[in-house]
């Protein structure tokens, strides 16, 4: 009996070092000076929502700038005697101060990782002056002309829609959208909802994160109005889309395998014309074109919507085509992507590791939405999150701060890669606002 109960109390003790989890927070949620001493606090608990804090454990804080340079050699922290645990770091310089938990050590050896989420992981972060974060690198001087020319070449591009019924959405009917690429490499695809309810109605349009992208098992936006309007979300790959999600995950994995990067991201010969976004930006431009033409369309109100390559992509939209007259994105990818040059993380894809040639490195510049974000003086709203270590956060405000119209910042204090559900609801309140205007 003596064994079953000792069994029992070891599993129970197992368990409760499985649900470890650590909140690492600033003792004032707000942008700081440039040295500035900042106070951290870290709680590791053994049940966050018990409120029971862990017992248990010994693990080390690393601390580091927006570039990802080590500021100091760690700091040990055992939970038995420490916890809450306090400490302090200070950035001499605007961007952001990174601070994270390493995997708890047990007193025979084994390392247990923590299971924090990936919408707030195992670490801090706080802003230093943000608003002084200027992108990096030098802009191309023929940007516009490049865009021009691109734009250009989809002029004549042609746009089919056809009913999807076997696609369902509730209140909404559902057309297949394809734009076929005047190269003749393939096509975009995506989705058309238009309220079944006869009006006049505004629009948003959009394309979803990196990854396998739509199917017609799943194809509802991400972001979304809170009213009724017409939504456009197309996919950037030049692969027929699948039917299921898990086919549609077999042809992504396999379009990937046909770039020599391993990845359509960062499948880049230097030539310009030859990234993906040079393709699929204007085609979904087209697209919307096509829509602002639908009588349906209240010929006013256009939002480009998105997360992550998504709101990257919002970005691009709203350089690219007049008829989007408002911004919602979150987490933007694909902004200050020559931060390495300033000691910055630059934004996803990261290209530092990429850049082989310096004729990578310019081809490049010319899809950094920071630039776009120059030239866009419609009202935007952006998200970003102070812990995402895919989209930094210095990479978001280098781009939010060269917006050149209305805008507004939604910190996500507590947040890696992931829109919580409160700047959710801050991005539906703005879109239904300027989309009533």
């Amino acid at each position: 009996m003596s064994k079953i109960v000792f069994c029992t109390a070891l599993f129970c003790a197992l368990q409760v070092l499985f649900a470890a989890t650590i909140h690492i927070v600033p003792a004032e949620f707000r942008s700081y000076k440039a040295g500035e001493k900042v106070s951290f606090k870290a709680t590791a608990y053994s049940d966050a929502r018990k409120g029971e804090l862990l017992k248990e454990g010994v693990y080390t804080i690393s601390i580091r700038d927006s570039g990802g340079k080590a500021i100091g050699s760690g700091i040990k922290v055992d939970a038995a005697r420490n916890n809450p645990f306090e400490f302090t770091a200070r950035l001499d310089r605007p961007g952001f101060l990174y601070a994270a938990a390493g995997d708890i050590t047990l007193k025979d050896g084994e390392k247990i990782k923590w299971q924090n989420t990936r919408e707030r992981p195992a670490a801090g972060g706080v802003a230093v002056e943000p608003e002084r974060i200027r992108q990096a690198g030098e802009e191309p001087s023929d940007l516009d002309t490049f865009w021009q020319e691109q734009l250009k070449k989809y002029e004549k591009a042609s746009v089919t829609v056809t009913p999807a019924p076997q696609v369902k959405r509730a209140g909404f009917r559902v057309s297949l959208v394809k734009v076929d690429l005047p190269d003749g490499t393939g096509s975009i695809q995506g989705f058309l909802f238009i309220p079944e309810k006869p009006g006049k109605y505004p629009a948003a349009a959009g394309v979803p994160g990196a990854g396998p992208g739509l199917c017609e098992e799943k194809p509802s936006p991400y972001i979304q109005t809170g009213i009724p309007a017409i939504e456009l979300y197309m996919n950037v790959h030049l692969f027929p889309m699948g039917k299921t999600q898990k086919e549609q995950r077999e042809k992504y994995a396999k379009y990937n395998k046909s770039f020599p990067a391993g990845n359509y991201y960062k499948a880049f010969d230097g030539v310009r014309e030859n990234y993906i976004y040079a393709k699929a930006w204007p085609a979904v431009s087209k697209a919307i074109d096509y829509v602002a033409h639908l009588p349906e369309f209240d010929g006013k109100h256009f939002a480009a919507v998105g997360n992550s390559q998504g709101g990257g992509t919002a970005f691009a939209l709203a350089y690219l085509n007049r008829n989007i007259t408002c911004v919602a994105a979150s987490v933007p990818a694909l902004c200050d992507l020559q931060g390495d040059l300033a000691g910055r993380q630059a934004g996803w894809p990261q290209p530092k590791g990429s850049l082989k040639e310096e004729k990578a490195k310019k081809a490049y510049a010319y899809f950094d939405c920071a630039s776009f974000a120059k030239r866009i003086r419609v009202p935007a709203a952006v998200t970003v999150g102070y812990v995402d270590s895919t989209c930094a956060p210095s990479s978001v405000y280098a781009a939010f701060n060269n917006l050149a119209g209305e805008k507004k910042i939604i910190p996500m204090y507590r947040n890696g890669h992931r829109l919580s559900a409160e700047a959710r609801k801050v991005l539906v309140a703005f879109l239904d606002e300027q989309l009533s205007k």
